[in-house]
Formats: structure tokens, sequence, C-alpha cells
């Protein structure tokens, strides 16, 4: 199998090297930062094949995440520059799985990801109050 990789904007993916799209579009980590989800959710979308998948990697929009994720990575580990996220551009799992049905897509899973400081490892975990994965299907 060829895999194929890009760092640009979905905007900026022309073509596919099939007529028919991608077999998978990732976007870990970038949903949080974009002006609008829903076009940005349709813009990946479109660029997959019937039968492809999407999968997302992002930060829930909680109190917990706002303490995690901002206030202890950013402003006191200092694993990304303060300022990195908005708590307000966070995205809560049912805004993020909507835009993806929105698209012809159906929800494969939904799993939270764990960072442990010490190790410096993820985990999957049921807890989606942090930092969460959404993998989907395209239906036709």
């Amino acid at each position: 199998a060829v895999v194929s990789t890009q760092s640009t904007g979905v905007e900026d993916v022309e073509g596919t090297e099939e007529e028919e799209g991608w077999d998978v579009v990732v976007s870990s980590e970038v949903v949080e930062h974009v002006p609008c989800i829903t076009s940005f959710v349709g813009e990946c979308a479109k660029r997959v094949k019937p039968g492809g998948g999407l999968m997302f990697t992002t930060i829930n929009r909680t109190m917990t995440s706002w303490a995690l994720a901002i206030i202890a990575a950013e402003n006191i580990a200092g694993y990304v520059p303060p300022g990195t996220h908005d708590y307000h551009k966070l995205v809560p799992p049912q805004v993020l799985t909507g835009a993806i049905r929105d698209c012809g897509f159906e929800i494969e899973t939904i799993v939270g990801m764990r960072f442990n400081p010490l190790t410096r490892q993820w985990s999957k975990t049921s807890d989606l109050s942090v930092n969460y994965a959404v993998t989907a299907r395209k239906i036709g």
C-alpha cells in the first residue's frame, strides 16, 4: 500500500491520486483552531472516497479541559506556547460528530485520549472530557 501525507491546508489539496477521493483523511489537533468547524469538516469530507474514512482528534470544551489543556499544558508545563488554545474554540463531541454526520458519514468510534505527563505517553480512555478522537466512514 502507498501512503501519502500532506501538511497543508485542506482547501489547498486540489486533486487526489485517484479521481474518486482519498481512502482516509486525518486531522489531528487542528479543528479547534479553525474559524468554521462545519466548513472545515466539509472540506475534509469531500476529499474522502465512498466507503473511506475520516479521523479527527481535538479537545473538548469542558472545565476539565480548560484546567488541563490550557492552564496546565500551556501555562504550567509549557508543552505548547501560552495562548495556543482558545477555550471558546474547543469542540464538544456532539458538535464535531454532528458536522461529520451532516456530510454523509457514519460515526464509528469516539474514544477519549489521556496524556500521562510522567511517562509522556498517550492512552485510550472512555473519558471524553479533555482530548478525544472520532472516526467515521463515508456512506455510499
